[in-house]
């Protein structure tokens, strides 16, 4: 086979430089390596100024997996898929913490670390594309301006998982284009890189899948041939799926699942063609350049630069101007490949709803636009104004962009603590490395002090707990409110760590001491976390008494079940409404207030004909009974039914062996191994 086989078509050539780089223009490239390498670690736990427990998880499950020799949670050899909460959407982010943890232990420098110098493929791919691809004798302007895209420049700062993929979508396109222009073989590294790019992200998944089918297309004739290194790729590939067959043999029902956790209007009840158009307004959302050069209120505000779009805004008229020259140059091979990215980056997220995590493949492609587009127009100027210094006009460009990367961390490291004014639950979660080091600093001061920890300001505390402590915690996770229900042991060495809206909750009809011990501010300055001692009033057991028998009486509300107006009286709940049952969305959540069983009583303005129950109910051991009355009041069934435990949410359906005119449905779930102040968690009930 001769090399000119592999050699791209003619187009409209791009301008370049009258000279190759040689002396001080041919260490750009690695000072440029240097920069983003610097920007990436520099006070790397300081921003962003959150630690998330998206992030500290991979490093726990790293370690467990290192502890159990191998095996995951379920018991499986090198699992495919790790678990995050309630559904398995970790994968390689998790192997690729294993050896940092196993040598450096745990901590935010060496997960965040790990994850950063990762991205570093993101980099080394962009520059060898511009490099050996477009043939650009300035790569580091690809490098550059990929570290100063303010998405990128915040997560690859994180250990979210999103990062990760999107360097090996980026190293997937670099090999894709290697043989698409030069050599076949290279066929088989992007085969592995789009694996690579496939098992760490979940999004990525469709991703790289509507890559791949795009590119097919784009180079059909070019794949023809060389059909036999596509037929041994394609062998390549199927073998590479095999963990994901495996996982999907032993988890079948979980892709289904996590669409319905997420809210995906895919697995809801809806005629095809109208999710065809939600798909479709998703996906154009995706493509708007709004959304991607300009500040929007779309995304969560840990997962943006307060006053940046998610690309620079600045740079819109040379990604503009990229886009351009992609559709100029689209019968060249590798000005498609790019375009086809572009396409692609938003299929995923469009399956669920658009989010910056999910579709940052974007800013790879970009960043290759806006790098050619700037080069262009230089090598364009120069050449109509041969007096013009070219290498000094490109070492102020270089100067210039460094400049922007040095700025924007200094931007991050000294006003990014007070962007935002929400660093609770909803908002950044801020606190788990100043939390922990203070909980540490306490028991090592005092080691009889007994901790109670609240796990209220963060999602998965008990995760960024075993990140931060070894097993068992010296710790307890958990609030003050079980205080408030029940005569606790409350002893001189009891503290609580809450909230300032935990402290202002505290019932001070029930101490007769409340003490702040220790109190941690946020980095406005506001009161964050609280150590608090109290001290029960003598006749804390009455006062106890009289509140649990008002605290157990049924609520009264108003449900539409089926658009009619349902009476229905419940127990108190502490997370979700009453509506939240029959919303006929798996997303939204209804939970008892420390109430075990629940206990609903549904009152229909006239009979309504039942035949069958269901409940959406947790995991744990649960029994339900099922009571109906007629509108004469009597007796119509009374059932009951179990169900063991189980890894996640499931249904449980009560047939009632016949179908009976209800106007009253009494519906009681109990979690079987909880005491009576038992969250009961209740997802959906649907009546047939």
């Amino acid at each position: 086979m001769q090399t000119q086989d592999f050699s791209p078509p003619s187009f409209p050539p791009l301008q370049t430089l009258s000279t190759a780089p040689r002396g001080w223009f041919s260490w750009l490239l690695p000072l440029s390596f240097l920069m983003y390498i610097a920007t990436r670690l520099v006070a790397l736990d300081a921003f962003p100024i959150y630690f998330f427990t998206d992030e500290a998880v991979q490093t726990v499950l790293a370690s467990d997996l290192l502890r159990d020799h191998l095996f995951s949670y379920d018991h499986e050899f090198l699992p495919t898929f790790f678990k995050n909460g309630a559904q398995y959407n970790l994968g390689l982010s998790v192997y690729w913490q294993m050896l940092p943890t196993l040598l450096l232990g745990k901590s935010i420098w060496v997960t965040r670390g790990a994850a950063a110098l990762a991205t570093g493929i993101a980099a080394l791919s962009v520059a060898l594309l511009l490099k050996h691809i477009f043939r650009s004798l300035s790569p580091w302007m690809g490098v550059l301006f990929l570290s100063i895209t303010p998405a990128w420049f915040l997560h690859s700062r994180t250990a979210f998982e999103t990062s990760l993929a999107v360097s090996f979508y980026a190293l997937f396109l670099y090999f894709y284009l290697m043989y698409r222009c030069h050599n076949p073989k290279y066929l088989f590294a992007a085969v592995l890189a789009a694996a690579l790019t496939f098992y760490a992200y979940t999004p990525a998944r469709v991703v790289i899948a509507v890559t791949l089918f795009l590119l097919l297309l784009s180079d059909f004739r070019y794949h023809l041939r060389h059909k036999w290194i596509g037929i041994s790729s394609l062998a390549l590939g199927i073998i590479l799926t095999l963990p994901f067959l495996r996982f999907l043999l032993a988890h079948a029902a979980e892709n289904a699942w996590s669409m319905r956790l997420l809210g995906s209007y895919w697995v809801m009840d809806l005629p095809l063609l109208t999710k065809l158009g939600m798909y479709a307004q998703k996906y154009l959302a995706g493509l708007n350049p709004l959304y991607w050069y300009f500040p929007n209120g779309v995304d969560l505000a840990r997962h943006v630069m307060l006053g940046y779009g998610h690309l620079l805004t600045l740079t819109l008229p040379l990604g503009a101007l990229g886009v351009a020259l992609a559709l100029w140059r689209i019968k060249c091979p590798e000005w498609r490949a790019l375009l086809c990215a572009i396409l692609a980056a938003p299929t995923g997220a469009a399956m669920v709803e658009v989010g910056i995590t999910r579709v940052l493949f974007m800013v790879i492609p970009l960043a290759f636009l806006t790098a050619l587009a700037l080069e262009e127009i230089i090598c364009y100027v120069c050449s109509r104004w041969k007096n013009l210094p070219q290498k000094a006009i490109l070492a102020g460009c270089f100067l210039l962009l460094c400049a922007v990367n040095v700025g924007m961390l200094a931007d991050a490291l000294i006003h990014a603590p007070t962007w935002y004014a929400d660093y609770s639950l909803t908002g950044m979660q801020y606190g788990a490395r100043q939390l922990f080091a203070a909980v540490a600093d306490t028991l090592r001061d005092d080691p009889r002090i007994h901790l109670i920890v609240s796990p209220t300001w963060a999602n998965g505390t008990d995760v960024l707990a075993r990140f931060f402590f070894d097993d068992p915690l010296p710790y307890q996770l958990g609030t003050a409110q079980e205080y408030y229900r029940k005569v606790g042991n409350l002893t001189p060495q009891t503290q609580f760590v809450m909230t300032p809206e935990e402290f202002a909750a505290i019932p001070r009809q029930k101490f007769a001491e409340i003490r702040v011990v220790k109190t941690l501010l946020y980095p406005n300055g506001r009161p964050g976390f609280l150590f608090v001692q109290l001290q029960y009033k003598q006749d804390i057991a009455a006062i106890i008494a009289a509140e649990r028998a008002a605290h157990e009486q049924l609520v009264e509300d108003t449900v539409q079940i089926d658009g009619q107006p349902v009476r229905m009286l419940h127990s108190r709940a502490d997370i979700g409404k009453p509506q939240d049952v029959f919303d006929g969305s798996l997303t939204t959540l209804f939970r008892t207030d420390a109430l075990n069983p629940l206990k609903i009583q549904l009152i229909f303005p006239s009979p309504r004909r039942i035949h069958q129950v269901s409940l959406q109910i947790g995991g744990v051991p649960t029994a339900v009974r099922v009571q109906g009355w007629d509108a004469d009041n009597r007796p119509l069934f009374d059932l009951r039914q179990s169900a063991g435990e189980a890894i996640n949410p499931r249904l449980l359906t009560v047939n009632l062996g016949g179908e009976y005119p209800v106007e009253t449905l009494w519906l009681e779930v109990r979690n079987v191994r909880d005491n009576e102040e038992g969250n009961v968690h209740l997802w959906e009930v649907t009546l047939k």
